[in-house]
């Protein structure tokens, strides 16, 4: 089974919470649409959670069902627009919070994983075995210096780590994020 990405998911989940405080100015500013934009969070979150097989989702779409549930009513004068302001109001915390609480175990992860590459990529600079020029492909010189990492016993222990730790394709995103190119010419 191919793992999913790391990468991609952290930063999913970075933006959805940077969109959040934007949701809560929507409720401070009594906007229309807070209902709305609420629940397309919701939504978006629950693709996220649903694409990388969290288990979470399933919260996410308990908080969907209260606000969707909020509509029904039998009494005579309900009001359901104000009472799905009021249910969603009352759950974004919680909404958020989960999203937090799913984020900062990969976030952690990703942070170990970045320390390592760092680590991985000053004691390759130091062998003066790999040098880029302007003329090569970024992607390609990152390649070579990732199997560079694989082949070299010194170093193999710390790929080794990452390999277990990351799918391919987050490593060579990693080693792309951090590397300095001056290092290596």
């Amino acid at each position: 089974m191919m793992k999913k990405s790391q990468f991609i998911l952290v930063s999913q989940l970075k933006e959805k919470l940077m969109e959040f405080p934007g949701i809560v100015s929507s409720l401070e500013k009594k906007d229309p649409f807070f209902v709305e934009k609420t629940f397309s969070w919701l939504k978006s979150a629950e693709e996220i959670f649903s694409n990388n097989n969290i288990s979470e989702v399933s919260e996410i779409a308990g908080f969907r069902a209260n606000i969707l549930a909020g509509k029904i009513s039998d009494e005579r004068g309900f009001n359901g627009k104000k009472n799905q302001i009021k249910i969603a109001a009352n759950l974004l915390y919680n909404a958020q919070n989960c999203v937090l609480n799913v984020l900062l175990p990969h976030e952690g992860k990703m942070n170990e994983c970045r320390d390592i590459t760092k680590q991985l990529l000053v004691l390759t600079a130091q062998t003066k075995t790999q040098h880029y020029s302007p003329e090569m492909n970024f992607e390609d010189f990152i390649q070579r210096v990732w199997w560079y990492i694989l082949s070299n016993p010194d170093l193999n222990v710390g790929g080794v780590k990452l390999k277990s730790m990351l799918s391919e394709m987050d490593i060579i995103l990693l080693i792309g994020d951090e590397i300095d190119i001056k290092d290596f010419s």
